[in-house]
């Protein structure tokens, strides 16, 4: 697998080697399920045949007895707050267990209760990642540029937030106030005051997966891709909250014709600067205009002397026109992020982890509005609303208190500017200016040293050896210390030469 995705070696990347990477993943459990659902956002990383199987992973496992769950909810609620409650779990993940209920005050509800013992392995799966990713940044200029570090942070917070309900709670009530507009669209409300870290009571909504064979009239099908696509952009573009993991077991076709959106145990928030960023973005690219869609996504990575700038702004002029003028049905989710990740990645930009959770949001949406109407073009809806995002940005930005806060923080350096000046000319006049230059870009270099720098004297101390080896098997007491060195000193030989021959270069 790791000559597949190009880490060791190089190999064709197969389906075979996808599908076992997949099952393994499933098979260690909660953290690693996780690992391969953030990795499946990251085709920067992985090959598509792995982006495409990661998707597939399933977060299903045997269900914990119902005495047990039964015993967490009585221990967290208390006793009479249900009615009923049915032993048979609606669901059943590495992280919950869901049972319907029914609250004492006759309302239909559902318990997610969280699986006993489970925080206990997330710790320990959580600090072998960790130290395996900080052993790997420390030694691999690839691990480096692949942000595997930031990674395992990553996915830490999203573990955590998954693990207290107390937090998922709240991202609900908060994406039911965000989509309140959207008449077809639909959240179900927490019900308080039955919430704690690790039992949660929530509306019970009655729907089915959005499948091809949804049955509904073209109008209406048409009209709930609309809204559906058109709620994640406004979170994205707009509030910079947003619903980061919508699929097709997270939104429910319900039999009143809306569309109801559960499970927001992973919530994706964006700072302001990258909100805006990335509205601008989509934007330029909705709108065909390559050097744009190139300057933003600079502007959100972090590029040094080894980034191939004018490479990459040819790569997005190159790729970007082949998403427009196409409907839905034509074009692979995500694929026109997926190919400005990858294009990144070839030129050495770094780009933001929030960059790949988006990417991954907005294919997931894309995949729900094709499964609803598969003649709907998402280039042309980002297009339209292009009005829409400018004014609501434009309306962030002229508030008040906005305004005010970037007055200051620009106007506040340019107040300093008169004492700078004056203490520059101070200094020159006196003779005690200093100027410190910082060399940057010889990281190879420095490497290139090291290494030269190990191989003499790794030369050096096999050359010792042979020689030390060779007079002490002359000595009949000490000949077996003699062999005993030719040997290491063999070793240690075959291991040099075997380092020489993989780097690149001449011998």
């Amino acid at each position: 697998m790791l000559a597949e995705i190009g880490v060791v070696g190089r190999r064709e990347a197969t389906v075979d080697g996808a599908r076992r990477f997949r099952q393994a993943l499933e098979e260690l459990g909660t953290t690693y399920i996780k690992l391969g659902q953030l990795l499946s956002s990251r085709p920067d990383l992985l090959p598509d045949v792995y982006i495409d199987e990661l998707g597939r992973l399933v977060d299903e496992v045997a269900p914990v007895p119902f005495g047990e769950i039964d015993a967490i909810i009585r221990a967290e609620l208390g006793d009479g707050v249900f009615a009923s409650i049915d032993p048979q779990p609606l669901a059943t993940a590495s992280i919950a267990q869901t049972h319907r209920a029914l609250l004492a005050s006759g309302r239909d509800v559902v318990v997610k209760v969280r699986r006993p013992g489970i925080e206990d392995q997330v710790d320990v799966d959580l600090a072998l990642l960790r130290s395996t990713a900080h052993l790997l940044v420390g030694h691999s200029q690839a691990a480096r540029l692949l942000q595997l570090e930031e990674l395992a942070d990553e996915l830490e917070v999203h573990l955590r937030a998954e693990l207290d309900f107390v937090e998922e709670a709240h991202n609900t009530e908060l994406i039911r106030e965000l989509v309140r507009d959207y008449e077809l669209l639909t959240v179900p409300e927490v019900i308080r005051p039955f919430v704690t870290e690790r039992v949660l009571v929530l509306e019970h909504l009655d729907g089915v997966k959005v499948t091809a064979g949804h049955g509904l009239p073209e109008d209406t099908a048409t009209e709930l891709a609309r809204q559906f696509f058109r709620a994640y952009v406004f979170q994205v573009v707009t509030e910079g909250v947003y619903h980061a993991d919508p699929h097709h077991g997270n939104v429910l076709l319900m039999p009143d014709g809306r569309i109801g959106l559960i499970d927001f145990g992973l919530l994706g928030r964006l700072d302001e600067d990258t909100r805006a960023g990335l509205s601008l973005l989509l934007l330029a690219i909705a709108q065909n205009r390559a050097d744009d869609v190139s300057d933003l996504i600079v502007s959100l990575s972090i590029a040094d002397q080894t980034s191939d700038l004018p490479g990459f702004a040819q790569d997005v002029r190159r790729k970007l026109p082949q998403f427009h003028w196409r409907p839905l049905a034509q074009i692979q989710a995500g694929q026109a992020l997926a190919d400005l990740q990858r294009a990144a990645m070839r030129r050495n930009l770094r780009l933001p982890t929030s960059f790949a959770l988006v990417g991954k949001t907005l294919a997931q949406a894309d995949a729900i509005a094709r499964t609803l109407d598969p003649t709907l073009d998402p280039v042309a809806l980002l297009e339209d609303e292009a009005v829409n995002v400018m004014v609501r940005e434009a309306e962030h930005r002229l508030e008040p208190n906005r305004a005010l806060a970037y007055l200051y923080t620009q106007l506040e350096p340019l107040t300093k500017l008169p004492r700078r000046m004056a203490h520059v000319v101070t200094e020159l006049e006196q003779g005690s200016l200093r100027i410190g230059i910082v060399p940057t870009g010889l990281d190879e270099l420095e490497h290139n040293l090291k290494t030269l720098a190990n191989r003499l004297g790794a030369a050096l101390i096999v050359s010792a050896l042979m020689l030390a080896s060779s007079l002490l098997v002359r000595e009949h007491d000490f000949r077996w210390l003699g062999v005993a060195g030719f040997c290491l000193a063999g070793v240690l030989g075959l291991v040099l030469l075997w380092k020489i021959v993989r780097t690149p270069g001449e011998l």
